[in-house]
């Protein structure tokens, strides 16, 4: 019986991740290769996608083509992860919203329009949360600009590739350590990165709010913006959280101190999610993205 192999690939700084699964009936998913890779000398950003000349472009997509071609052999498809800050992810609450795709969609795009005024042309998608006795609705919607979407599928497909699936770092994360976190409930997720802090928070297994800060990643920085939020939140998005555990995702080793500084900012414990020599932090949201195809969500 052939295979298929699900690939995950994350693109964040000037490095690419990918990962190739494939379906196992007795563990879920099985890693069959992946990689780390740098593929351009200064990092990737929105803003140089859309003034790169065409020989940077040749250049990135040969590249590209390098880095993926071992991992993927034969499969064109895959999951495409990019950096929170190309786009937007909302948590919204809807008191009325339709069962057919199509008004859904239109309810959707009408709040997007009304929330990023600023932005024309934007592309999104939602997925339900939660309905509740009442009728409204929790809603996940993300959105990214048009052109930018296109930007980063044309450097995909014409490496050789078929972008599948485009999905956000922060939600990537969160679906490879779900099987960590659904079984609690209530939990608090903490991601820290090259790019800032991701904090969200679950209530009964449901996504209830999503921040994304792009600070940077000087540690003192983030840590300062996760007090900011929580002191800020603490009673509209931490109420009644304050006994769920809260768990930390970062790609590099935390600090004692760091540590410390966070578990004084929820007042508790924080449990870190260490990944392993076959799947290290690094490769989580290129995890997260290929499971995502895998599993259909």
């Amino acid at each position: 019986m052939k295979w298929r192999r699900y690939i995950g690939v994350d693109m964040r700084g000037n490095e690419i991740r990918v990962a190739g699964l494939r379906r196992n009936w007795r563990r879920g998913a099985e890693l069959l290769q992946s990689r780390v890779k740098k593929i351009m000398p200064v990092p990737i950003s929105g803003d140089s996608l859309k003034e790169m000349s065409q020989t940077t472009e040749q250049a990135l997509v040969k590249s590209l083509r390098q880095v993926l071609t071992p991992v993927t052999q034969n499969e064109r498809r895959l999951a495409l992860s990019l950096p929170d800050r190309c786009g937007y992810v909302m948590n919204l609450k809807l008191e009325r919203f339709s069962r057919s795709r199509k008004e859904g969609m239109e309810v959707v795009m009408w709040q997007v329009r009304k929330l990023l005024p600023a932005i024309s042309d934007l592309q999104a998608d939602y997925q339900v949360l939660q309905r509740s006795a009442t009728g409204s609705v929790g809603v996940l919607v993300v959105a990214i600009e048009k052109r930018l979407l296109g930007l980063y599928e044309n450097l995909i497909r014409k490496a050789g590739f078929i972008p599948e699936y485009v999905g956000f770092y922060g939600l990537n994360v969160y679906r490879h350590w779900r099987y960590r976190l659904e079984p609690e409930g209530d939990a608090i997720l903490v991601i820290m990165n090259e790019d800032g802090i991701i904090l969200q928070t679950y209530r009964d297994g449901v996504l209830e709010y999503y921040q994304s800060r792009a600070v940077g990643g000087q540690v003192a920085r983030q840590v300062r913006e996760l007090h900011r939020i929580v002191a800020g939140g603490r009673s509209q998005h931490f109420s009644g959280l304050g006994r769920c555990r809260v768990f930390l995702h970062a790609e590099k080793a935390v600090e004692a101190a760091t540590l410390e500084a966070l578990n004084e900012c929820f007042g508790r414990k924080l449990q870190i999610l260490e990944g392993d020599e076959e799947n290290p932090p690094a490769l989580t949201a290129a995890l997260g993205a290929a499971e995502c195809v895998m599993t259909g969500g």
